[in-house]
């Protein structure tokens, strides 16, 4: 019975000895890596929250990405915009300029090689791009949203950025939006670059009326590149708010995942201390218990 009743005694103290010596093993764990539980297993309902959250933070982060290149679109269309409003104020103050009855052919000709030169310089900035992409060509993919002629090769396709859930926007315009349409029938009313080099002409050929005409087709153009500098305008502020708004999501995202995996380390090494206190304990108890010879069971 006594040999029975030591086998018993022997199994416990070995189990708590195992109980013990783990309760330390997860303490020194829990120190050394920081962190909480390694399984989803050890803390199932933890571990499934951790997951969504760092699901959340991932979709949060690519959203930032996505506001780093929205933002790029719309600085970079704001710029080439502002440029196209400049190179068509200098070009209309040529062809005021060139309105006037009593300048000489020379004088003309001068003006009229002067709006060449603005149209010139305006498809420079309609083919403006962002790492080799044109930024009105829609999204057709093109090398450029304009040819030498001024013949536009992009498609009217929109650049899209999504910013949030639920949240896109389009950061670039086409060309035509922004240049005008070719009109053959009408070049005064097409596209800038046609419009230039129709008042051009005008003015080598001293047709003071439709240089006079021509002011006001410059005059509409300069007032629809504006109004998309205002939608750009707009969007930018929305793109703000958009990202104040993520920024904010991800703090809270990353304090969850924090709070549900990582350890508070001066909890941890308390446990690690009360853990190990009490597996010395376990581990002299279990000594005095086992601690008895053969002796023992002759006397």
């Amino acid at each position: 019975m006594e040999r029975v009743t030591t086998l018993g005694n022997t199994n416990a103290t070995s189990a708590w000895i195992d109980t013990s010596s783990r309760a330390v093993a997860k303490g020194q764990e829990e120190v050394s890596t920081g962190v909480r539980f390694t399984l989803a297993s050890e803390l199932p309902a933890d571990a499934a929250a951790l997951l969504r959250n760092q699901r959340s933070l991932s979709r949060l982060e690519q959203f930032e990405r996505n506001h780093a290149n929205a933002r790029q679109w719309l600085e970079t269309t704001d710029t080439a915009l502002v440029d196209a409003v400049g190179s068509l104020t200098h070009g209309r103050t040529r062809a005021v300029h060139a309105a006037n009855d009593l300048n000489t052919p020379e004088a003309k000709a001068a003006l009229a090689g002067e709006l060449r030169a603005v149209a010139d310089e305006l498809l420079s900035i309609a083919n403006t791009t962002i790492n080799g992409r044109p930024i009105f060509a829609g999204t057709s993919g093109a090398a450029l949203a304009y040819d030498d002629t001024g013949t536009y090769l992009g498609d009217g396709g929109q650049v899209v950025r999504t910013v949030g859930t639920n949240e896109s926007f389009v950061v670039a315009a086409g060309g035509p939006a922004v240049f005008g349409t070719f009109n053959p029938g009408d070049p005064l009313n097409g596209s800038a670059f046609q419009m230039l080099d129709t008042i051009a002409n005008a003015i080598e050929a001293g047709d003071v009326d439709a240089t006079r005409q021509g002011i006001e087709a410059i005059d509409a153009a300069i007032s629809r590149v504006q109004l998309e500098l205002g939608r750009l305008g707009n969007l930018s502020s929305r793109l703000d708010a958009v990202e104040d708004r993520n920024e904010r999501a991800q703090i809270a995202s990353r304090a969850q995942i924090s709070d549900l995996r990582d350890v508070d380390m001066g909890e941890a090494i308390l446990r690690l201390r009360a853990a190990e206190t009490s597996h010395e304990a376990t581990l002299s108890a279990a000594a005095r218990s086992l601690g008895r010879s053969l002796l023992d069971f002759l006397r």
